[in-house]
Protein backbone atom coordinates (compact mmCIF):
# COMPACT_ATOMS: atom_id res chain seq x y z
CA UNK A 1 0.00 0.00 0.00
CA UNK A 2 2.86 2.39 0.48
CA UNK A 3 4.54 1.99 -2.62
CA UNK A 4 1.50 2.22 -4.01
CA UNK A 5 0.25 5.28 -2.65
CA UNK A 6 3.83 7.20 -3.14
CA UNK A 7 3.92 6.12 -7.12
CA UNK A 8 0.53 7.37 -7.07
CA UNK A 9 1.76 10.77 -6.47
CA UNK A 10 4.05 10.77 -8.90
CA UNK A 11 1.60 9.95 -11.83
CA UNK A 12 -1.41 11.36 -10.70
CA UNK A 13 -1.46 13.81 -7.39
CA UNK A 14 -5.24 14.05 -6.91
CA UNK A 15 -5.60 9.88 -6.61
CA UNK A 16 -2.88 9.95 -4.49
CA UNK A 17 -4.77 12.53 -2.14
CA UNK A 18 -8.03 10.70 -2.12
CA UNK A 19 -6.71 7.54 -1.64
CA UNK A 20 -4.74 9.53 1.88
CA UNK A 21 -8.12 10.98 2.41
CA UNK A 22 -9.91 7.76 2.63
CA UNK A 23 -7.41 6.51 4.83
CA UNK A 24 -7.75 9.37 7.42
CA UNK A 25 -11.14 8.56 7.07
CA UNK A 26 -10.71 5.15 7.93
CA UNK A 27 -8.03 5.35 11.09
CA UNK A 28 -8.67 5.91 14.37
CA UNK A 29 -6.69 8.73 16.00
CA UNK A 30 -3.35 7.43 18.10
CA UNK A 31 -3.68 7.03 21.76
CA UNK A 32 -0.72 9.51 22.73
CA UNK A 33 0.12 7.79 25.29
CA UNK A 34 3.69 6.41 26.80
CA UNK A 35 2.73 4.44 29.99
CA UNK A 36 1.06 4.65 32.86
CA UNK A 37 -0.07 8.58 33.75
CA UNK A 38 1.79 9.39 30.92
CA UNK A 39 -0.79 10.74 28.14
CA UNK A 40 -1.37 13.96 25.79
CA UNK A 41 -4.68 14.98 25.56
CA UNK A 42 -5.34 17.51 22.46
CA UNK A 43 -9.22 18.32 23.09
CA UNK A 44 -8.90 21.43 21.33
CA UNK A 45 -7.62 19.45 17.86
CA UNK A 46 -10.09 19.17 14.93
CA UNK A 47 -8.10 17.29 12.41
CA UNK A 48 -11.41 17.22 10.21
CA UNK A 49 -10.63 21.54 10.44
CA UNK A 50 -7.29 20.90 8.94
CA UNK A 51 -8.50 19.80 5.55
CA UNK A 52 -10.78 22.55 5.72
CA UNK A 53 -7.90 24.95 6.59
CA UNK A 54 -5.50 23.97 3.62
CA UNK A 55 -3.16 26.42 2.48
CA UNK A 56 -1.69 26.19 -1.29
CA UNK A 57 -0.21 29.16 -1.71
CA UNK A 58 3.02 29.11 0.48
CA UNK A 59 5.69 27.16 -0.06
CA UNK A 60 9.02 26.31 1.15
CA UNK A 61 12.08 27.72 -0.59
CA UNK A 62 15.61 26.72 -0.82
CA UNK A 63 18.44 28.46 -0.98
CA UNK A 64 21.86 25.82 -2.70
CA UNK A 65 25.30 26.49 -3.30
CA UNK A 66 26.36 25.93 -6.88
CA UNK A 67 26.43 21.97 -7.47
CA UNK A 68 23.07 21.28 -5.58
CA UNK A 69 20.41 19.46 -7.73
CA UNK A 70 16.33 20.77 -6.30
CA UNK A 71 14.40 18.33 -7.91
CA UNK A 72 10.25 18.35 -7.69
CA UNK A 73 8.07 14.86 -6.76
CA UNK A 74 7.07 14.86 -10.33
CA UNK A 75 10.74 14.55 -11.84
CA UNK A 76 11.42 11.22 -10.35
CA UNK A 77 11.18 7.41 -11.91
CA UNK A 78 9.22 4.97 -10.69
CA UNK A 79 12.20 3.33 -9.23
CA UNK A 80 13.40 6.48 -7.23
CA UNK A 81 10.35 7.31 -6.01
CA UNK A 82 9.74 3.23 -4.41
CA UNK A 83 13.21 3.62 -2.77
CA UNK A 84 13.28 7.70 -1.88
CA UNK A 85 9.76 7.85 -0.37
CA UNK A 86 9.89 4.15 1.51
CA UNK A 87 10.55 5.73 4.93
CA UNK A 88 7.72 7.23 5.68
CA UNK A 89 3.98 5.53 4.71
CA UNK A 90 -0.18 7.25 4.84
CA UNK A 91 -1.01 4.19 6.14
CA UNK A 92 1.02 4.48 9.16
CA UNK A 93 -1.57 6.45 11.54
CA UNK A 94 -4.37 8.68 11.22
CA UNK A 95 -1.63 11.86 11.37
CA UNK A 96 0.57 10.83 8.48
CA UNK A 97 -2.65 9.91 6.29
CA UNK A 98 -4.04 13.59 6.75
CA UNK A 99 -0.35 14.63 5.92
CA UNK A 100 -0.55 12.97 2.62
CA UNK A 101 -4.03 13.95 2.06
CA UNK A 102 -3.50 17.80 2.07
CA UNK A 103 -0.07 17.99 1.14
CA UNK A 104 1.07 19.74 -2.19
CA UNK A 105 4.23 21.27 -1.07
CA UNK A 106 7.73 18.52 -2.16
CA UNK A 107 11.21 19.61 -2.46
CA UNK A 108 14.07 17.14 -2.48
CA UNK A 109 17.40 17.93 -2.65
CA UNK A 110 20.49 15.43 -4.22
CA UNK A 111 24.51 16.10 -3.18
CA UNK A 112 26.02 14.48 -6.20
CA UNK A 113 28.75 12.31 -5.57
CA UNK A 114 31.84 13.52 -4.15
CA UNK A 115 30.65 16.47 -3.66
CA UNK A 116 31.56 18.86 -0.75
CA UNK A 117 29.07 21.24 -0.15
CA UNK A 118 30.69 24.41 0.83
CA UNK A 119 28.19 26.71 3.05
CA UNK A 120 24.95 25.57 4.44
CA UNK A 121 21.90 24.51 2.23
CA UNK A 122 19.02 26.70 3.84
CA UNK A 123 15.57 25.78 3.68
CA UNK A 124 12.88 28.83 4.67
CA UNK A 125 9.34 27.54 5.77
CA UNK A 126 7.02 30.03 6.87
CA UNK A 127 2.90 29.53 7.19
CA UNK A 128 0.68 33.17 7.34
CA UNK A 129 -2.31 31.42 7.70
CA UNK A 130 -4.47 27.48 7.52
CA UNK A 131 -2.88 24.59 7.88
CA UNK A 132 0.24 23.52 5.49
CA UNK A 133 2.09 19.98 4.54
CA UNK A 134 5.42 19.68 3.21
CA UNK A 135 7.77 17.24 2.72
CA UNK A 136 11.34 16.97 2.27
CA UNK A 137 13.53 14.47 0.85
CA UNK A 138 17.92 14.29 0.97
CA UNK A 139 19.58 11.76 -1.05
CA UNK A 140 23.66 12.29 -0.10
CA UNK A 141 25.06 10.25 -3.08
CA UNK A 142 28.78 8.38 -2.50
CA UNK A 143 30.90 10.93 -0.45
CA UNK A 144 28.64 13.42 -0.41
CA UNK A 145 29.04 16.16 2.46
CA UNK A 146 26.61 19.23 3.22
CA UNK A 147 25.31 20.90 5.82
CA UNK A 148 21.37 21.80 5.84
CA UNK A 149 19.13 24.06 7.94
CA UNK A 150 15.92 24.46 7.94
CA UNK A 151 13.73 27.25 10.04
CA UNK A 152 9.70 27.05 10.69
CA UNK A 153 7.75 30.15 11.63
CA UNK A 154 4.23 31.12 11.42
CA UNK A 155 1.98 33.84 12.25
CA UNK A 156 -1.04 33.29 14.74
CA UNK A 157 -3.58 32.50 12.13
CA UNK A 158 -1.61 29.55 11.25
CA UNK A 159 -3.63 26.17 12.53
CA UNK A 160 -1.74 23.64 11.54
CA UNK A 161 1.76 22.46 10.31
CA UNK A 162 2.73 18.91 8.96
CA UNK A 163 6.09 18.01 8.25
CA UNK A 164 7.91 14.71 6.75
CA UNK A 165 12.18 14.52 6.68
CA UNK A 166 13.61 11.09 4.67
CA UNK A 167 17.17 11.26 4.75
CA UNK A 168 19.07 8.89 2.79
CA UNK A 169 23.13 8.90 3.01
CA UNK A 170 24.83 6.73 1.03
CA UNK A 171 28.67 5.04 1.89
CA UNK A 172 30.56 7.88 3.44
CA UNK A 173 28.13 10.48 2.84
CA UNK A 174 28.18 13.09 5.24
CA UNK A 175 24.83 14.96 6.19
CA UNK A 176 24.21 17.76 9.13
CA UNK A 177 20.32 18.52 9.14
CA UNK A 178 19.56 21.12 11.95
CA UNK A 179 16.01 22.41 12.33
CA UNK A 180 15.35 25.97 14.33
CA UNK A 181 11.46 25.75 15.23
CA UNK A 182 9.58 28.65 16.09
CA UNK A 183 6.13 28.77 15.08
CA UNK A 184 3.35 30.73 16.46
CA UNK A 185 1.88 29.38 20.11
CA UNK A 186 -1.46 29.02 18.31
CA UNK A 187 0.11 26.68 15.57
CA UNK A 188 -0.28 22.48 16.10
CA UNK A 189 2.69 20.87 14.67
CA UNK A 190 3.61 17.69 13.41
CA UNK A 191 6.98 16.50 12.64
CA UNK A 192 8.31 12.78 11.37
CA UNK A 193 12.24 12.33 9.94
CA UNK A 194 13.64 9.74 9.38
CA UNK A 195 16.90 8.66 7.77
CA UNK A 196 18.76 5.80 6.27
CA UNK A 197 22.53 5.19 6.70
CA UNK A 198 24.68 3.35 4.65
CA UNK A 199 28.34 2.25 5.25
CA UNK A 200 30.59 4.43 6.87
CA UNK A 201 28.25 7.48 6.68
CA UNK A 202 26.62 9.71 9.26
CA UNK A 203 23.75 11.28 10.07
CA UNK A 204 23.30 14.65 12.19
CA UNK A 205 20.11 15.71 13.57
CA UNK A 206 20.06 18.93 15.75
CA UNK A 207 16.65 20.73 16.80
CA UNK A 208 15.86 23.38 18.56
CA UNK A 209 12.47 23.35 19.44
CA UNK A 210 11.21 26.63 20.69
CA UNK A 211 7.37 27.27 18.96
CA UNK A 212 4.07 26.07 18.73
CA UNK A 213 1.13 25.33 20.56
CA UNK A 214 1.61 21.67 20.41
CA UNK A 215 4.62 19.90 18.76
CA UNK A 216 4.81 16.20 18.05
CA UNK A 217 8.14 15.50 17.05
CA UNK A 218 9.32 12.10 15.89
CA UNK A 219 13.12 11.57 14.95
CA UNK A 220 14.20 7.96 13.96
CA UNK A 221 17.55 6.51 12.11
CA UNK A 222 18.04 3.22 10.57
CA UNK A 223 21.46 1.89 10.73
CA UNK A 224 21.74 -0.24 8.21
CA UNK A 225 25.17 -1.10 7.10
CA UNK A 226 28.84 -1.36 8.95
CA UNK A 227 29.92 1.79 10.32
CA UNK A 228 26.64 3.31 9.89
CA UNK A 229 26.76 6.26 12.28
CA UNK A 230 24.08 8.71 13.39
CA UNK A 231 24.46 11.45 16.36
CA UNK A 232 20.75 13.08 17.40
CA UNK A 233 21.09 16.90 19.53
CA UNK A 234 17.99 18.39 20.64
CA UNK A 235 17.21 21.40 22.72
CA UNK A 236 13.97 22.79 23.51
CA UNK A 237 12.57 25.62 25.54
CA UNK A 238 8.67 25.77 26.39
CA UNK A 239 7.00 28.32 28.11
CA UNK A 240 2.54 29.17 28.91
CA UNK A 241 1.23 26.11 28.40
CA UNK A 242 3.30 24.72 25.23
CA UNK A 243 3.00 21.23 25.30
CA UNK A 244 6.34 19.34 23.70
CA UNK A 245 6.28 15.65 22.64
CA UNK A 246 9.49 14.65 21.65
CA UNK A 247 10.86 10.84 20.74
CA UNK A 248 14.23 9.78 19.41
CA UNK A 249 14.81 6.76 18.31
CA UNK A 250 18.32 4.95 16.78
CA UNK A 251 17.73 1.34 15.24
CA UNK A 252 20.72 -0.70 14.60
CA UNK A 253 20.17 -2.58 12.05
CA UNK A 254 23.33 -4.47 11.65
CA UNK A 255 26.97 -4.96 13.36
CA UNK A 256 29.71 -2.42 14.17
CA UNK A 257 27.36 0.82 14.12
CA UNK A 258 27.25 3.59 16.29
CA UNK A 259 24.86 6.37 17.65
CA UNK A 260 24.51 8.88 20.31
CA UNK A 261 21.31 10.56 21.43
CA UNK A 262 21.33 14.00 24.02
CA UNK A 263 18.33 16.46 24.60
CA UNK A 264 18.68 19.49 26.76
CA UNK A 265 15.38 21.04 27.66
CA UNK A 266 13.67 23.51 29.83
CA UNK A 267 10.34 23.90 31.05
CA UNK A 268 8.56 27.06 32.50
CA UNK A 269 5.60 28.16 33.87
CA UNK A 270 2.20 25.50 32.63
CA UNK A 271 4.36 23.80 30.17
CA UNK A 272 5.19 20.19 29.99
CA UNK A 273 7.42 18.05 28.02
CA UNK A 274 7.12 14.15 27.35
CA UNK A 275 10.72 12.70 25.82
CA UNK A 276 11.18 9.27 24.81
CA UNK A 277 14.94 8.62 23.55
CA UNK A 278 14.49 4.43 22.29
CA UNK A 279 17.77 2.63 21.75
CA UNK A 280 16.93 -0.78 19.49
CA UNK A 281 19.76 -3.33 18.97
CA UNK A 282 19.15 -6.45 16.96
CA UNK A 283 19.73 -9.96 17.60
CA UNK A 284 22.76 -10.07 14.98
CA UNK A 285 24.04 -6.50 15.60
CA UNK A 286 26.85 -7.13 17.51
CA UNK A 287 30.30 -4.77 18.69
CA UNK A 288 27.62 -1.30 18.16
CA UNK A 289 28.07 1.23 20.59
CA UNK A 290 25.19 3.77 21.60
CA UNK A 291 24.43 6.57 23.86
CA UNK A 292 21.13 8.25 25.07
CA UNK A 293 20.66 10.65 27.75
CA UNK A 294 18.54 13.54 28.55
CA UNK A 295 18.77 16.30 30.87
CA UNK A 296 15.64 18.22 31.63
CA UNK A 297 15.14 21.48 33.89
CA UNK A 298 11.83 22.49 35.82
CA UNK A 299 12.19 26.38 36.30
CA UNK A 300 8.36 26.45 37.48
CA UNK A 301 6.19 24.93 40.38
CA UNK A 302 3.64 23.50 37.75
CA UNK A 303 5.87 22.94 34.62
CA UNK A 304 6.11 19.15 34.07
CA UNK A 305 8.41 16.63 32.31
CA UNK A 306 7.91 13.25 31.72
CA UNK A 307 11.60 11.60 30.57
CA UNK A 308 10.96 7.92 29.14
CA UNK A 309 14.72 6.26 27.76
CA UNK A 310 14.22 2.84 26.34
CA UNK A 311 16.70 0.62 25.95
CA UNK A 312 16.08 -2.36 23.74
CA UNK A 313 19.07 -5.11 23.03
CA UNK A 314 19.14 -8.34 21.60
CA UNK A 315 22.35 -9.45 22.70
CA UNK A 316 25.26 -9.01 24.67
CA UNK A 317 28.54 -7.89 22.14
CA UNK A 318 27.26 -4.34 22.43
CA UNK A 319 28.21 -0.94 24.91
CA UNK A 320 25.47 1.02 25.75
CA UNK A 321 24.23 3.50 28.06
CA UNK A 322 20.84 5.70 28.88
CA UNK A 323 19.32 7.45 31.40
CA UNK A 324 17.60 10.36 32.05
CA UNK A 325 17.54 13.69 34.72
CA UNK A 326 15.22 15.70 35.69
CA UNK A 327 16.10 18.79 38.41
CA UNK A 328 15.65 22.47 39.31
CA UNK A 329 17.69 25.17 39.63
CA UNK A 330 20.34 24.70 41.61
CA UNK A 331 20.35 26.92 44.84
CA UNK A 332 23.83 26.28 45.39
CA UNK A 333 24.89 27.81 41.63
CA UNK A 334 22.56 30.74 42.42
CA UNK A 335 24.23 31.66 45.70
CA UNK A 336 27.46 31.10 44.49
CA UNK A 337 26.73 33.64 41.69
CA UNK A 338 24.58 36.39 44.17
CA UNK A 339 27.77 36.22 46.60
CA UNK A 340 29.70 37.88 44.27
CA UNK A 341 27.59 40.66 43.61
CA UNK A 342 25.28 38.98 41.22
CA UNK A 343 21.50 39.41 41.26
CA UNK A 344 19.14 36.33 41.33
CA UNK A 345 17.56 37.05 38.42
CA UNK A 346 20.37 37.38 36.37
CA UNK A 347 21.91 34.38 38.31
CA UNK A 348 19.53 32.09 36.56
CA UNK A 349 19.80 33.17 33.35
CA UNK A 350 23.29 32.75 33.28
CA UNK A 351 22.71 29.37 34.67
CA UNK A 352 19.40 28.21 32.29
CA UNK A 353 21.64 29.72 29.09
CA UNK A 354 24.75 28.02 30.27
CA UNK A 355 23.05 24.65 30.59
CA UNK A 356 21.90 24.79 26.97
CA UNK A 357 25.05 25.99 25.49
CA UNK A 358 26.39 22.41 25.03
CA UNK A 359 23.34 21.91 22.67
CA UNK A 360 23.53 25.51 20.51
CA UNK A 361 27.60 25.27 19.98
CA UNK A 362 26.30 22.03 18.00
CA UNK A 363 24.62 23.91 15.25
CA UNK A 364 26.54 24.84 12.64
CA UNK A 365 27.10 28.63 12.04
CA UNK A 366 27.19 31.60 14.45
CA UNK A 367 24.77 33.53 13.17
CA UNK A 368 22.46 30.45 13.57
CA UNK A 369 23.53 30.20 17.22
CA UNK A 370 23.23 33.56 17.97
CA UNK A 371 19.77 33.44 16.93
CA UNK A 372 19.20 30.62 18.92
CA UNK A 373 20.62 32.08 22.43
CA UNK A 374 18.62 35.42 21.49
CA UNK A 375 15.64 33.66 21.40
CA UNK A 376 16.19 31.91 24.50
CA UNK A 377 17.41 34.80 26.27
CA UNK A 378 13.73 36.70 25.40
CA UNK A 379 12.47 33.61 26.98
CA UNK A 380 14.12 33.98 30.37
CA UNK A 381 13.79 37.42 30.25
CA UNK A 382 9.90 37.53 29.39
Amino acid sequence: MKTQTMQSFGMNKELQKKEARELFNNLETPLLKYGQGIQVLLKELDLNQVIAKVNEEERMTIEAPQGVIIRSIQELNQEELETYTSLISATENKFLALHFAILDDWKIIIIPRDMTVKGPIIITSHISKKAKAESIIVIAEVNAKAEIIERSSSTEEAYYKSQTVQIFAKENAHIMFSSIQELSPETYNFVIKRGKVEANANITWLDATLGSKYTHLRVQTHLTSLHANTENYSLYFNQGKQIFDLNTESLHKTRQTNSNMLCKGVITENARTIYQGRILIEKDSKNCKAKQKSENLLIDEHARCDAVPILEVENDEVQCSHGATIGKLNEENIFYFTARGIEENIAKQMIIAGFLEPIINKFPTEEIQEHIRKNITERITK
